[in-house]
């Protein structure tokens, strides 16, 4: 719509200045035939003054027909028309001045202000030459050959100024049509323009509802993240107290070890030389008992070992020939086990016979771990059940040893004989920050009882004091076999 606006004040122009024109060719062909009619006449005389009255009749009669009132003279016409024309001139420089100072820059623009370039042009050459024509006939004098002034000439340049007006009067309707296309184009880009924007605009809302949503999903994670990283701080803060204060515990366990096996190596030290003591070749001081009968065709013998003496059910010995005693490497007939145990004395079942070298009374009996001037000394460590119904039966088991003459240990010593090894304890997770404090304990204690564990297991390996599982221990003392 902006280029319509902009494209009919050319269209104005034009006709303005068509009608500006048309009153000059009136206003100079009235001048002309008022003021040159005697020169005219002196010139050319009766004959050419009506041909040229012929050739120009029709042009006057379109003339007066066009722009006089009737009943008005030619010089009230002709001053009508100067001033009419002198106004239309004002209008047209006005409307120029507008044209070239227009920023609407376009190719049919351009051609609209070159059409009314072209018709002020020709107007004011058709000014410039009635002016000259005019001024011919006011030099005519009585003299005949003072100027050639032929009228045919200037019917001839007015009809081909018409003819001008006309092709541009065609170029301006063209460019109408012209400006009627391109008004049409204009609102169809203006409606797709229209069209555009709104799903433009669509699209941004979308867009924007797209991108609240996802900034409030990321907000939502962001604060999510603050929250867990906030806990997991948490949770950093109190491992690393728990792990500073284990640490302490731990320094302290192990300064309270180092002292333990420096006080342990000693204690090695002496049960090496124990244990050198029982590795020595059996003589007749290190003899522990004594064939006194055979039975059962020599599977089952009696020996001189009793209840008094502390031997307990179970307990293996190695059988050898009293000429056997003081050899350096002496071989044994065969072994043994205590099945039953009698005040003075017990019954043996014999196995692993050497040869053919049956035993017989007399043979002595011997196990570097038993001294019968000294009662055997026990530790129990683990889980002890005997029964296999989950009930600890420590308890129980202590008082067994103790009827058999033996002696139970709290710690570990170089006196201990044995160790019997229960159920290994199991430790469980560790409680939750925050658990209660009963919970904390049963889990503190039952870690003791597996570092204890774990500790005299390892260190009766150290100083070789056997290791028997619960269920050997059960059967050297006749409450279960053993195969």
């Amino acid at each position: 719509m902006i280029r319509a606006r902009r494209a009919s004040p050319y269209l104005l122009y034009l006709v303005i200045a068509l009608s500006v024109l048309t009153v000059v060719c009136a206003v100079g062909w009235g001048w002309m035939y008022s003021k040159a009619n005697q020169a005219e006449l002196h010139v050319f005389g009766p004959v050419r003054i009506e041909n040229a009255a012929g050739d120009t009749e029709g042009l006057w009669g379109t003339l007066m027909d066009t722009y006089s009132a009737e009943g008005a003279n030619l010089w009230d016409i002709i001053d009508k028309k100067t001033t009419l024309g002198n106004e239309y001139r004002a209008d047209v420089q006005q409307l120029t001045q507008r044209l070239t100072g227009d920023v609407f820059d376009t190719q049919y623009a351009t051609q609209l202000r070159q059409s009314v370039s072209d018709v002020l042009k020709t107007t004011n050459d058709i000014l410039v030459q009635t002016g000259q024509a005019v001024q011919e006939s006011y030099a005519v004098g009585g003299d005949a050959g003072a100027a050639d002034v032929r009228p045919g000439h200037m019917v001839a340049a007015i009809r081909s100024l018409v003819q001008r007006i006309k092709a541009l009067v065609l170029q301006v309707k063209q460019d109408g049509m012209t400006v009627n296309n391109l008004e049409t184009q204009i609102k169809g880009l203006q409606d797709e323009l229209a069209a555009a924007k709104a799903e433009h605009g669509r699209q941004q809302a979308q867009l924007q509802q797209n991108l609240d949503d996802e900034k409030a999903r990321l907000t939502a994670a962001r604060d999510n993240a603050v929250q867990q990283t906030e806990q997991f701080k948490g949770e950093k803060d109190r491992i690393q107290d728990r792990y500073i204060a284990e640490q302490s515990t731990h320094a302290a366990e192990r300064d309270r070890l180092n002292r333990q096996i420096g006080v342990l190596t000693n204690q090695l030290k002496e049960m090496s030389e124990v244990v050198a003591e029982f590795r020595k070749v059996p003589t007749e001081t290190g003899v522990d008992g004594r064939i006194v009968n055979i039975a059962e065709q020599g599977v089952v013998a009696y020996a001189d070992l009793g209840k008094k003496d502390g031997v307990p059910l179970g307990m293996t010995f190695s059988i050898f020939s009293p000429n056997e005693l003081g050899k350096t490497l002496p071989q044994p007939k065969a072994h043994c086990r205590i099945v039953k145990i009698m005040d003075n004395a017990c019954e043996l079942r014999i196995y692993e016979l050497q040869g053919d070298n049956p035993v017989v009374i007399g043979d002595v009996l011997h196990n570097p771990v038993y001294d019968r001037q000294r009662r055997m000394r026990f530790m129990l460590i683990g889980k002890v059940d005997i029964d296999g119904d989950g009930v600890d039966d420590s308890e129980q088991l202590k008082a067994l040893i103790q009827e058999y003459g033996g002696r139970v240990d709290t710690r570990l010593t170089v006196q201990t004989d044995f160790v019997v090894a229960g159920e290994e304890p199991t430790v469980p997770a560790p409680p939750p920050p925050g658990a209660p404090a009963q919970e904390r304990a049963d889990f503190e204690a039952r870690r003791k009882d597996f570092i204890d564990y774990v500790e005299v297991r390892a260190n009766a390996e150290n100083f070789s004091i056997p290791v028997l599982s619960l269920n050997r221990f059960l059967g050297l003392v006749g409450i279960a076999g053993q195969g």
